[in-house]
């Protein structure tokens, strides 16, 4: 008795995938060419976005107060709003700064920005937005360029900070970021400052009114301290970031987006498949009749 040999369903599967493709290669091939075009035509039209760098590290602006910590001297340091915890909580502090609102509110201000950022609803001929009414938000400005422009990432073990501007003018891309970092290390420079002097003022006149000697020496611990800081302040370079490589204007060919052979390629894809759909109607129809 012949034994029957059976033949593997996942290769009749295969063999007849096959022998659909080659009934209908015509329809595929059409809508191939179709989706390879419109998404080539797609990747030459879309405007060309450039991405500039500035990688910095959190310079601890501030002198440690730890080992003056504990006792009356916190409690006094505490009224006098002198911060006696280490520098992580400064760098973490100038980190949401970089990344807060009133920060991007007034940059975008600052480099008149809105324009740029909304150039489609901008009449740059009478220099005025075309329709006042549905002239673009200060908030809608921030949202914008924090979602889509900017883009800051940390890395946790080591501390560095990656601040990129992703935008179609390449040499503005550059600029943005560099500014970024100088302006919000300067506003940081200029609050620490002003705080400093509060807290001197305030120490000042808890000198003047002190009787007992340990007080005035736990006074004077903190006027020295803070006058360190203030000199630190005014005096170092970088006061919260330290700039490790600066933003440079990107090269020309060195795009961030579109990704021009990735859009083919997926227009080739998405062609074939929707080629093949196509193709399984008409046979389906075809058995039908």
């Amino acid at each position: 008795m012949n034994e029957l040999v059976e033949v593997p369903r996942s290769d009749l599967s295969l063999m007849a995938m096959f022998q659909f493709l080659g009934r209908h290669y015509l329809v595929l091939g059409i809508y191939v060419v179709i989706f390879a075009v419109a998404a080539g035509v797609l990747a030459f039209t879309l405007t060309p976005l450039y991405r500039s760098e500035v990688v910095v590290s959190p310079a601890d602006g501030a002198s440690g107060l730890g080992e003056l910590g504990g006792g009356q001297l916190g409690g006094l340091a505490s009224l006098a709003g002198i911060n006696l915890g280490g520098g992580g909580k400064k760098s973490d502090e100038a980190l949401e700064y970089l990344r807060s609102r009133i920060f991007t509110a007034r940059f975008l201000q600052r480099h008149a920005l809105m324009p740029i950022l909304f150039a489609k609803k901008w009449d740059s001929v009478h220099n005025q937005w075309r329709d006042t009414r549905d002239a673009p938000t200060i908030a809608q400005g921030v949202a914008k360029f924090s979602k889509k422009v900017r883009q800051i990432a940390e890395d946790k073990r080591t501390g560095i900070v990656t601040v990129s501007i992703v935008w179609s003018d390449r040499v503005a891309a550059a600029d943005w970021a560099n500014w970024l970092i100088a302006e919000a290390d300067q506003a940081l420079r200029e609050r620490a400052i002003a705080e400093q002097n509060r807290s001197l003022e305030y120490l000042k006149s808890e000198a003047r009114q002190t009787s007992t000697v340990e007080l005035g020496t736990a006074v004077s611990k903190l006027m020295e301290t803070e006058l360190k800081n203030a000199m630190v302040a005014r005096t170092r370079d970088a006061y919260a970031f330290k700039v490790v490589d600066p933003a440079v204007v990107a090269d020309a060919r060195d795009r961030d987006s579109p990704n021009k052979p990735l859009i083919v390629a997926l227009g080739v894809g998405l062609g074939f498949a929707v080629g093949a759909v196509v193709a399984a109607v008409r046979q389906r129809r075809r058995e039908r009749r």
